[in-house]
Formats: structure tokens, sequence, C-alpha cells
């Protein structure tokens, strides 16, 4: 009005800027309805809301490493995949989740759907009868016995590896037997299996890792507390005062630099998450380090309008962890 619009003018175009904060405030709303939603159904069923969270895949703020975890702090199990119960998808098995063909590292949706269609005909009675009847690729096979796949024919992996390996017959080509090809001649190997040293459970959990990115049962972190003495856990921390000192270590799940001065990491062990705060002078100095997947951090808490961080001063880190879980990184 000040630069000579009318006042009606004036009005209708203010009202189409403000509208109530229009995008805003309807963004919030829906979003205050979806996190309701979701709420509700993650405490009502629980089962039925992870494994439809675990089959929307990539998504979201979390890798399934942290869903797991959360799933399973909600009375949630979660199973590895199994040669003859899963499906290509995640599933509700019992009072669990079953992880999918889908989930294994390798396995595609055509050996997914290869395996359920091939199994219709009948349940799989061994490794070699698995590798006869889909024609997976030796990866493929190698990679579902590392996640758990084959455990109802053989719980010893390595010795199943070493089997995959002796009866894989690689193909140039697809077989097609209504062209009158023929599968390979399933030939004995008992005579060349080799008294193999049992897999421990360090190797079996990274192996998981690398096939499935997760580890089903159990959390890397509890692995290693009884080599982090003097360590505080994230449910040690949560009782901790303002500006008390703390070491503590975990699996880095995220990575957030935001258009702010502070770079900020989030934590995870086998109990929960801690949130750190980076200041420039030490994100300048331990820039390489934090990229790595396991961080050893002292700090000091820092508690502000309700939240809780742990400001760092100090990192270091782990090496010989092989794939652990990737982390979700924004700039």
């Amino acid at each position: 009005m000040a630069r000579g619009v009318n006042e009606e003018a004036a009005r209708a175009i203010f009202d189409k800027f403000n509208g109530q904060y229009m995008f805003p405030e309807s963004h919030a709303f829906a979003f205050g309805v979806t996190a309701y939603q979701a709420a509700w159904l993650k405490y009502y069923h629980s089962l039925e809301f992870y494994t439809a969270i675990f089959n929307q895949q990539p998504m979201g703020f979390y890798n399934l490493e942290t869903l797991k975890e959360d799933a399973r702090r909600h009375g949630v199990s979660v199973l590895n995949p199994d040669i003859n119960r899963s499906e290509e998808k995640c599933t509700m098995d019992g009072n669990a989740l079953r992880l999918g063909f889908l989930t294994v590292n390798g396995v595609g949706e055509a050996a997914a759907k290869a395996i359920v269609e091939t199994r219709e005909r009948g349940p799989f009675a061994s490794l070699a009868d698995v590798m006869e009847r889909t024609g997976l690729l030796q990866t493929q096979v190698e990679n579902l016995i590392s996640a758990g796949a084959m455990d109802c024919f053989n719980a010893d992996r390595r010795s199943a590896r070493w089997e995959s390996g002796l009866r894989y017959r690689p193909t140039s080509v697809p077989l097609n037997l209504s062209q009158g090809q023929q599968l390979a001649l399933p030939l004995p190997v008992e005579r060349d299996m080799a008294e193999l040293p049992a897999l421990t459970a360090w190797d079996s959990m990274k192996g998981e890792y690398c096939s499935l990115g997760l580890f089903p049962s159990g959390h890397i972190m509890a692995h290693l507390r009884c080599f982090l003495k003097g360590m505080l856990t994230s449910k040690d921390i949560l009782g901790l005062d303002d500006g008390a000192e703390v070491k503590t270590a975990g699996i880095v799940v995220r990575r957030q630099h935001p258009l702010a001065k502070a770079y900020f990491i989030t934590l995870e062990d086998e109990f929960g998450h801690t949130g750190l705060v980076l200041w420039p002078d030490i994100y300048e100095r331990y820039r390489s380090q934090i990229r790595e997947p396991f961080l050893i951090v002292a700090g000091t808490v820092s508690r502000r309008e309700g939240t809780l961080q742990v400001a760092v001063s100090k990192v270091r880190t782990k090496a010989g962890l092989g794939h652990a879980p990737r982390s979700k990184d924004w700039r």
C-alpha cells in the first residue's frame, strides 16, 4: 500500500503469499498425520510395521542394521534368510521377521524369483539340490551361505562354501532344457571335502555383515565390548550431567554437515544411539578419521533444551572390522 497499491489488491496479494503459512503449515500437518499413523502401527502392529519398512529399502534416515536394532528393542526378532522358508521380500514368519532373498547382496530380482519358483516344485533337499535346480552363480551361492540361508543343510558355513566351489559348473549361456540342453552331471564331491576349522562367532558375524549389511542375531559392538575397557555405552551416557567427561565408541550410522559450523555424527552401539557434535577445529583435525565406520571418541556431555550430545575433543579409529554397515551421510 505504501507503493500505491490499493488496499483490496494489496490484501489479495498478501493472502496469496501468506495463506496461514500455506506450504509450511500443510507440510507440517501432513507430516504430523504420517508420524502419528506410523507410531500407531509401530506400537500395535510392530511385526507388520517393520516387515513393511524392511521391504521399502533403501529409504529414510537409517540402514537395515539400525532398523533391526530398533525392531529388537520393540520385541521383533529378525531371522536370517532360509532357502526353504524365505520369499523374495521379507515376510512374517511366526512372531518374527524373516529376511528375504533380495536382502542378500548379489542376489537380484531374477535369481530371487528363480529360487522361489523352483522351490514351488518341491523343497530343496541339499546344497547340491539348490545349485543343480536353480543355476545360481557361485557368488550368489556363497553370499546365501554366508547369510545363513543354507544353515538348514549344513550349519558349518565354511564347509558349505568349500562344497559349493567343488560343485559349481559355470555355463557360458543360460540353460534351456526345452531345447535339449542338459544340466551338468552331478558328480560326488565327498572325497574332495577338506577338514576345515569351524568359523568363529566373529567370522560368522563378519560374513553376515558382508552378505546382508546387518547381523540379525546381535550387534557388532557386543562382540567388541570386551576390548573397550573404560568406554561408556549409550545407555550409560544418558544418565550423565552436563559437562561430564565421556569416552565412548560405536558404529557410525549417520553423518550430517548442514549449513552450520558444527559437524554431527550419530554413533550406534548394542544399547542405542549417541549424538556427537564436532566443532570446526576438531572437525579439521580429525577429518580423515571420521570417515571410518567405527569411532572411539572422547569429549564432554552437552545438554541443551532437552537434547543430549557429546561435544568431541578426540577421535581415533579401529581397523579390521571388514564390511561394517554403511552410514547415511548428508551435507
